[in-house]
């Protein structure tokens, strides 16, 4: 049956029930990990969609997939799993509202726990994963699994208030953080949140497909750096 969980400001859930599930959340922040992750999970799970999330206040937007338009923050499930899952980054200003109806779903729903995808910047990348999370259960979990924790510093926008939200309904939570250069597209690093995903969840998604896309990334890449070098090398006539 499909329900509505709304909220009194702004947003409100339109979606179907999924009991004691395990939540993912995949936005695209920097590198667009959540979202790359997010749709290797719906492609390779052939997950449902469940429904969606709406709110006067998201861009105006429809996504096409396959040459449908769709919904920009949509739900999909499969196998005990649930993904929130958004082509746009969330309006800091709808954030928290936002959080709440998510949050007030999975109380409904007696959900195990959320997992958040995001990424952190750095100066030379080594394809580690790192991790937070809202317990100190969590955080044994993270080290049994040898992911290294984030001991300092923000969580900015929809993970890390899902985090907060999350601890003050009794539901564990954690972030996922890849390691990423800058705001482009990074499939590389998130082919690294898959392999954690795998060993955290017992599941089995294929990373292959985003590393070859990273590979062809890369040589196009290359060939531009080159390009421009030798433009730069080639001699000046007057």
């Amino acid at each position: 049956m499909v329900k509505m969980v709304e909220n009194e400001k702004c947003c409100h859930i339109i979606a179907e029930d999924v009991e004691n599930a395990v939540v993912l959340e995949g936005s695209p922040e920097l590198g667009l990990i959540g979202n790359i992750v997010g749709w290797l999970l719906v492609e390779e799970l052939k997950m449902k969609e469940i429904g969606y999330i709406e709110s006067k206040y998201f861009p105006p937007l429809a996504v096409l997939y396959k040459g449908v338009a769709i919904q920009p923050f949509r739900i999909y499930s499969a196998n005990e799993l649930v993904i929130f899952l958004s082509d746009f980054v969330v309006p800091s200003h709808v954030t928290y509202d936002m959080t709440n109806v998510i949050v007030e779903w999975m109380e409904r729903n007696h959900s195990k726990e959320i997992i958040t995808l995001n990424s952190i910047a750095v100066r030379e990348k080594t394809n580690g994963v790192a991790g937070a999370a809202n317990t100190e259960d969590g955080l044994k979990r993270l080290g049994e699994l040898e992911i290294p924790v984030l001991p300092f510093g923000n969580i900015n926008g929809i993970s890390g208030t899902l985090l907060t939200r999350s601890h003050t309904g009794n539901i564990p939570g954690t972030c996922l953080f890849a390691e990423v250069l800058n705001q482009y597209p990074d499939p590389r690093a998130a082919a690294s949140v898959v392999d954690v995903l795998n060993r955290m969840l017992d599941i089995k998604l294929d990373a292959d497909p985003l590393l070859k896309e990273a590979e062809e990334i890369e040589s196009r890449l290359k060939e531009l750096a080159q390009a421009v070098k030798g433009e730069q090398e080639s001699p000046a006539y007057m």
